[in-house]
């Protein structure tokens, strides 16, 4: 891995960390709880996801700020429109 990957998934890591830990500051109770943190372990396999794309470093950057920013949203996106599959014939 490169400096600028490891330093990427530094980066991204401790932003998860706060927002993690920023819970009932944020929003009070919406997005607490069990629910909360299904929404958060789906966004992280959905990182994970976009990190193993073979896409520019650009391009993952953007799919990971939509994710962060909009968690439900932007993982409901990443699924529908972001994955590239290939047709099975």
């Amino acid at each position: 891995m490169s400096l600028l990957n490891i330093t990427f998934i530094i980066v991204l890591f401790s932003c998860l960390y706060n927002l993690v830990n920023a819970g009932p500051y944020i929003g009070g109770y919406i997005g607490g709880g069990i629910g909360g943190l299904i929404i958060l372990i789906l966004d992280i396999i959905a990182i994970f996801d976009v990190l193993r794309t073979p896409r520019a470093i650009l391009g993952k950057l953007l799919w990971i700020l939509l994710i962060i920013i909009f968690p439900i949203g932007g993982l409901l996106i990443w699924l529908v429109c972001g994955r590239k599959t290939t047709p099975v014939v």
